[in-house]
């Protein structure tokens, strides 16, 4: 028998006993073709893009009753955080919705909850990396099946930051407010590479865009050893969730 969390809401709690066995979906490694004017051969490369797969779980309802039934309906709503008790060291990001009617659910044997979930498997547990010290490099391991993006927060220590991740470097100049602040480590920068953009924390803990301030590649973390290179730091970490197709 399975079961699952929800956005922390398991079906236990909501009284739901699965009757089949929860698999999660996979994902194939796929390849996208593109065309280079003036030659006959196409340029080969992985593929960016893969579609939502659905997770269908069959659940009994413990206790049958219209009170029940509209908690479970108001609970299992919307996107968030699945886990499954048969992957329990990943994590899915989906969507969830309950196709059968409200009004017509007790009167059904088996409660189909549909899960939209997006790409990839994700580990449950983060990882995160000092990098602060990287002469002459920082190696990070990922020992995921797909490539992942990071979120790098450092603590600047000059006008302008360069991260070098397997070759490709971003620069982040230092925000105005930082600078005129002397550089107090209560500030930080924050790039969050999956939304590609930027941002700085004050001391009071409130969070200012600045992804204008950037120029170059968002890392991008690959499939086994990746080398890390950074200058104008004084301190930095590398966060990450490795992933499965």
């Amino acid at each position: 028998m399975s079961t699952f969390i929800f956005n922390g809401i398991s079906s236990d709690t909501l009284g739901l006993i699965i009757t089949t066995p929860m698999i999660r979906p996979t994902w194939q490694p796929e390849r996208d073709f593109t065309a280079i004017p003036g030659r006959p051969q196409q340029s080969s490369h992985e593929k960016q893009w893969y579609p939502n797969a659905e997770l269908t779980a069959y659940a009994v309802i413990t206790d049958a009753s219209a009170e029940k039934l509209h908690d479970i309906y108001a609970k299992l709503r919307g996107y968030g955080v699945l886990s499954i008790s048969t992957a329990p060291d990943e994590i899915l990001y989906a969507f969830v919705h309950l196709p059968v009617p409200e009004a017509k659910a007790l009167l059904m044997a088996e409660l189909p909850i549909v899960f939209e979930c997006e790409p990839f498997a994700y580990a449950a547990a983060e990882k995160a990396v000092d990098i602060t010290e990287t002469n002459p490099y920082k190696r990070v391991d990922v020992e995921g099946t797909v490539f992942c993006d990071p979120t790098i927060e450092f603590v600047p220590s000059q006008a302008s930051t360069d991260i070098n991740c397997n070759g490709k470097v971003i620069q982040v100049k230092t925000p105005q407010e930082i600078i005129g602040a002397g550089y107090p480590d209560t500030y930080s920068i924050t790039l969050d590479c999956d939304a590609q953009l930027a941002y700085y924390t004050r001391p009071s803990g409130d969070k200012v865009a600045c992804t204008e301030l950037t120029k170059g590649p968002f890392p991008r973390l690959h499939i086994a050893d990746n080398y890390i290179i950074n200058s104008g730091v004084q301190s930095a970490e590398i966060r990450y969730r490795e992933r499965w197709y």
